[in-house]
């Protein structure tokens, strides 16, 4: 059975880099999000504020780069290392839906 690597977060984006380009060509937007909440652990909720290092690649980044900052939507994708060498998670998104 494969394993799974899904991520769903509802949050704010609060900034986003100029669009840049692989050597093949594909778009490649990098972005902060900001998520303010709460969960429940342990029976307990729990206060949860954080910062989250993004990226949108390929199609999906149209979609980011038409979002305006300040703008509330529902990101889903999945968890990744920076590089080989850096082990810092950015999130890979590949589906944005507005909350309207």
């Amino acid at each position: 059975m494969a394993a799974l690597n899904h991520f769903t977060l509802t949050a704010i984006l609060v900034s986003k880099d100029a669009i840049r380009f692989t050597p093949a060509g594909i778009p490649v937007m990098h972005c902060q999000l900001e998520h303010s909440g709460e969960a429940t652990e342990v029976g307990i909720a729990r206060k949860v504020q954080m910062s989250v290092e993004a990226v949108a690649i390929g199609p999906i980044q149209k979609d980011l780069e038409q979002m305006e900052l300040g703008a509330e939507a529902v990101f889903k994708g999945f968890l990744a290392p920076k590089t080989l060498r850096n082990q810092k998670l950015v999130f890979h998104i590949n589906h944005i839906q507005l909350k309207i």
